[in-house]
């Protein structure tokens, strides 16, 4: 199981853990841009293509975007 296919079926827990503190904020970021890099993936659209479209939305690096799609990918 990948850390997006845990934080996607545990959303509602995660969501409750920001709030108190326990996780921080910046997760459910992370999971929004992947969630958002996915989609464009879904419609064959080329890594590249997908990345910078995620750049734009979200205004953030590159670099930024390709770190979290890995942090993402990781088996937990």
């Amino acid at each position: 199981m990948t850390l997006f296919e845990y934080i996607n079926d545990n959303i509602e827990r995660i969501k409750f853990d920001v709030k108190i503190g326990i996780i921080p904020c910046t997760l459910i970021k992370h999971y929004q841009i992947y969630r958002m890099y996915s989609i464009y993936r879904c419609q064959n659209m080329s890594v590249n293509d997908a990345v910078f479209n995620v750049c734009e939305a979200f205004s953030v690096d590159k670099s930024w975007v390709f770190i979290i799609i890995k942090k993402m990918q990781t088996e937990i």
